[in-house]
């Protein structure tokens, strides 16, 4: 990866060596037209209330580090990834959702197909 940068770098004209600032502008407005799958707020109340706020690969608990306020924190994983379906089909809370922590959701998500919660958790040495 090192050399594919080092060679985009050089096409482009960036110099090896370290400029006297490295700040660099960030935070314009840029105006962008997104679209978005729709999620149930509902299936995610009751995917909550049935499975808990607890990690379903590595048992985070937000609550316990965070307190209170992190109770909002776990995330809402489809089993079959919305992005992964076809259509729009009915998910059921029990069956088809789980709570993840924000990172095991990013790191379920980071392949397509998406890992199964059972290959990250075998991917981390946890069984």
């Amino acid at each position: 990866m090192v050399p594919l940068v080092g060679a985009v770098a050089e096409l482009l004209g960036v110099d090896d060596a370290i400029p006297e600032s490295t700040a660099e502008w960030e935070g314009g407005i840029k105006e962008s037209v997104v679209r978005k799958r729709e999620r149930s707020r509902r299936n995610r109340l009751l995917c909550i209330s049935i499975h808990g706020r607890i990690c379903k690969v590595c048992g985070f608990d937000p609550v316990t580090v965070y307190g209170p306020d992190g109770s909002q924190i776990i995330e809402v994983h489809h089993i079959e990834p919305l992005s992964e379906s076809s259509a729009p089909r009915p998910y059921d809370p029990a069956s088809d959702l789980i709570p993840l922590c924000p990172n095991c959701h990013r790191a379920i998500h980071c392949r397509v197909p998406a890992f199964s919660p059972d290959e990250l958790r075998s991917l981390m040495g946890i069984s």
